[in-house]
């Protein structure tokens, strides 16, 4: 018999349960989101600041700016999932609910387009470190700025390329159904063509094959990028013993060297994150048809899957930690950019409150001399 057949798996029937309660995953993600959110915001917004503002401009500063923005793509356009669970009322309104739909093809496709071009480019960072540590003097001739952008937009627009499934079927099936609005949105897929079912099948699929090839790149990549540096450090204390023998560090190797620590920590973050969303879309596969091999309660399926959830928003909102622990001269320009900003703030009181104070003697003054010319003579 063939697997494809399999239309349902024979699992135990699950007790009913109440639609109006809400699930355990709604706790989960209604408390962590808006954390997460803010932490991505403000942590991405000083990453673009800082990155942005530096006058010496390497390929780092291209691969880090477009991850920064990917990440805050992927974040805020979770958003518009994340309100309908917490104002359930809102999604009543037809009004609403039609621009949900409308909008719910655009979304997907730049959500899922900004998490896969974030992966590649972190992928693409962490070889082209990897390469520099190996081969110093070849990379200095072969990559620049205008290299690491041409990249970027290679990647951006395999991105784009991956992910056209989205879009196209959404608003070719709401081109053809004026009522699916008010359905649910796995309505979509009967009013696909023959092709359009496949190729999303299909895409289904590649999505996961993708997420598992992501994993396993940066995770090797990880391992290759940890050895290449415990042989580097290895190296260095074999070759000079005494510290009065240690070469001066120049400011160039410095910035390679955090440039380095940054993307082994960028990648060990991927690698422990996406663990548990990898795991619960393979759950998922096991228990639907044709595989019916792994049976996990839809409860526990729900749960897993909002964790899984949060847990990927973590990927992409976590990077400002990770800059402040592995680079000096980020930590440096934080710093000093808090100062600047405590420093405009202090003049701005003090010089409002010598505007109020001018104010309050010009007010006294006028009061007094009306006062005055009030007075009868004597």
């Amino acid at each position: 018999m063939n697997n494809d057949s399999i239309t349902s798996c024979n699992w135990p029937v699950e007790p009913a349960t109440n639609e109006t309660l809400p699930g355990p995953d709604y706790y989960v993600k209604a408390i962590l989101f808006p954390i997460i959110l803010a932490i991505n915001t403000v942590g991405n917004f000083l990453i673009l600041v800082v990155l942005g503002t530096d006058k010496n401009k390497t390929s780092v500063h291209v691969y880090l700016i477009s991850v920064a923005c990917f990440d805050l793509s992927v974040v805020w356009l979770e958003l518009y999932t994340y309100l309908p669970l917490v104002l359930p009322d809102q999604v009543k309104d037809e009004t609403y609910l039609r621009n949900f739909i409308n909008f719910y093809g655009a979304q997907t496709f730049w959500q899922n387009t900004s998490m896969q071009a974030s992966n590649w480019t972190l992928i693409v960072f962490g070889l082209e470190r990897l390469y520099a540590t190996i081969r110093p003097l070849q990379f200095r001739t072969a990559m620049s700025i205008r290299r690491a952008i041409y990249l970027e937009l290679v990647v951006v627009m395999l991105a784009v390329l991956s992910n056209l499934k989205y879009p196209i079927s959404w608003y070719y099936a709401l081109q053809h159904s004026p009522d699916l609005a008010l359905q649910d949105l796995a309505a979509e897929a009967q009013y696909l063509t023959p092709g359009l079912f496949g190729w999303e099948n299909v895409q289904n699929k590649a999505d996961i094959g993708i997420q598992i090839a992501n994993w396993i790149a940066i995770f090797t990549i990880d391992c290759c990028l940890l050895t290449v540096l415990h042989r580097h450090l290895e190296t260095r204390k074999t070759l000079f013993h005494a510290p009065e023998r240690a070469p001066a560090v120049s400011r160039s190797s410095q910035s390679s060297g955090s440039a380095l620590r940054l993307v082994i920590a960028c990648s060990a973050l991927y690698v422990f994150t996406m663990a548990l969303p990898i795991t619960c879309n393979i759950l998922l596969i096991a228990k639907e048809p044709p595989h019916c091999s792994y049976y996990i309660t839809t409860k526990t399926l729900d749960l897993l899957s909002g964790l899984g959830t949060m847990s990927l928003l973590v990927n992409y909102s976590a990077g400002i930690f990770l800059y402040c622990l592995t680079w000096k001269r980020f930590r440096e320009r934080i710093k000093s950019w808090v100062r600047l900003w405590f420093t405009l703030a202090a003049e701005h009181e003090q010089r409002s409150s010598s505007e109020m104070t001018v104010m309050e003697n010009v007010s006294r003054s006028s009061v007094i001399n009306e006062t005055v010319n009030a007075m009868p003579p004597v």
